[in-house]
């Protein structure tokens, strides 16, 4: 597994810097006037399918190191959902002990503490199989980028994203006021799926430090009112659809701008 890992960093980490250097390029030719001729067209068309290329074959190699680390996940899961299936009938059996005065209340709180443990580790890696889709999401939408991009400040959307590059306000700081708006209207959570930066971003070199994701969809009623909130108020998102073209897998809504590349820590 811990070649997979190490795969996927280089991988999305190379991807990350090219995503950067387009989103850099687009950002400089919309500055300048359109009335100007451009001696150097030629070449910056060479370069540009020259970094294509690259994030195409950077991006097989991810997404192909991605499904090896998923499969080896699947491979825990039915072994830790067994783990925390025993535990939980072990503290069913020691409450009617405990209640029958046969053994002590710590004997029983250890029992529910290992509960809490299984229940955790089944928690964690689904959460990275989780991630592990939205990697994939992430670098499909790069290589959309680079070859989809818009003049209109990076606003648009395709079949597997949505950009609106909002000039408002945001901070994590702002968040609470998201989840009121959404928590008000949905009656539930504002479902968070990464506040800020977490480990799993340190470990693969991006700067999430002032981001949220939140896994709903963008094409569900949920994700339809954030989306409209969020243009609302001039807060830049970026609505990932899927992952793999006719599947939820990997479908998230990022609030903030685009990750940026900073060193991997091992």
């Amino acid at each position: 597994m811990g070649s997979s890992v190490h795969r996927i960093a280089i991988a999305l980490a190379f991807i990350a810097c090219i995503l950067a250097n387009a989103v850099e390029a687009q950002t400089k030719y919309s500055r300048k006037s359109t009335a100007k001729s451009y001696p150097n067209a030629q070449e910056k068309k060479k370069k540009h399918e020259e970094l294509a290329e690259k994030l195409s074959t950077a991006r097989h190699d991810l997404v192909q190191a991605t499904n090896d680390y998923k499969a080896s996940l699947e491979k825990l899961l039915p072994l830790y959902n067994a783990d925390l299936k025993n535990a939980a009938e072990l503290v069913k059996k020691r409450s009617e002990l405990y209640a029958q005065g046969i053994i002590s209340r710590r004997e029983l709180e250890d029992t529910r503490r290992a509960v809490a443990t299984a229940q955790q580790k089944v928690d964690e890696l689904n959460k990275q199989l989780g991630e592990a889709n939205d990697v994939v999401a992430e670098v499909e939408a790069a290589e959309k980028l680079l070859k989809e991009q818009s003049g209109a400040g990076g606003n648009y959307t395709t079949s597997a994203l949505i950009r609106f590059n909002g000039t408002g306000e945001w901070a994590l700081s702002l968040a609470s006021k998201v989840e009121t708006f959404f928590a008000a209207k949905y009656n539930h959570q504002l479902p968070i799926s990464a506040f800020g930066q977490t480990a799993v971003h340190n470990h693969l070199g991006f700067d999430h430090h002032n981001a949220m994701d939140v896994a709903v969809h963008p094409d569900s009623a949920e994700g339809q009112g954030l989306m409209a909130y969020l243009r609302a108020l001039g807060i830049p998102f970026i609505a990932f659809r899927s992952a793999v073209p006719g599947s939820a897998t990997g479908a998230h809504i990022h609030i903030g701008l685009p990750s940026h590349r900073i060193a991997p820590i091992n």
